[in-house]
Order: structure tokens, then C-alpha cells, then sequence
């Protein structure tokens, strides 16, 4: 959750998964992320997972690179400001993502015990022994 999520002056709301949030640039306050109710989003600290929905040009050089469908964290610093880390593992600031369409991934689910097996068993060469 952004500074600009404390002001009283403007209105914001919870984000939620689902919902569709633009980063914009705001004169006064810099960038700020708004959702789909036209009002400030605020996304919360502890591990939260953005996924990009659309791209847009941007002048961090590994934030151009960025595709829709690709996942990005979030980090909260208090001193360095809002933080995000890409695929790469590069940080960079909200500012370097103005113009991208994200929303709130859900939290990946792992695959039922047997799936693992099934998979696991199929990767094993035919004829090789398995030693413990």
C-alpha cells in the first residue's frame, strides 16, 4: 500500500482480486494506481502478486520488456517508496510502470499429490533402478 493510499483528500478503496488497475501519473503525488471505480487502489503489503494485464511503453529498460500474463511482487519499503520485482528479479519503482494495466493475482495452487507422482514417475527413464 502506497503513501498515497494515507491521503484523506482523495478517495480509495481495498483492491480486489479481479479488478482491473491502471497506473497513472498524478502531478501532485507522482505515480498512483487507480482501479476500476476511478478511485485510488490500494493493494496490500504482505504478498502481493501483481499480474501485468497490459503493457506499456515505459523508460526502465527491463520494465519494456514486460508482457502480459506476467507476474510481478510487490514490496513495500517504507524510505525507498513502492517496489516491484520483475521476472528478472530487477526491482523498479512504480513510477517505471505508468501506463500498465495490472490486477491482483490469485495465489498459485499446487497440484494435487498424485499429478506430482504421475509426473515425476513419466520423467524416469524406462529401465533405470532408483537407488535410496
Amino acid at each position: 500500500m502506497g503513501a498515497y493510499c494515507l491521503l484523506e483528500s482523495v478517495a480509495s478503496h481495498r483492491a480486489s482480486v479481479g479488478e482491473i488497475l491502471e497506473v497513472r501519473w498524478v502531478d501532485y503525488y507522482g505515480a498512483v494506481i487507480f482501479g476500476d471505480r476511478n478511485e485510488i487502489a490500494c493493494i496490500p503489503h504482505e504478498g502481493c502478486r501483481l499480474e501485468i494485464t497490459a503493457a506499456a511503453p515505459s523508460p526502465h529498460r527491463k520494465a519494456e520488456l514486460l508482457l502480459p500474463g506476467q507476474v510481478i511482487r510487490y514490496m513495500h519499503a517504507f524510505f525507498l517508496g513502492d517496489r516491484f520485482l520483475l521476472p528478472s528479479g530487477r526491482k523498479v519503482k512504480l513510477q517505471h510502470l505508468v501506463g500498465f494495466k495490472l490486477q491482483l493475482a490469485s495465489r498459485p495452487v499446487p497440484p494435487p499429490l498424485e499429478d506430482v507422482v504421475v509426473t515425476r514417475r513419466r520423467t524416469i527413464a524406462p529401465g533405470c533402478v532408483l537407488l535410496h
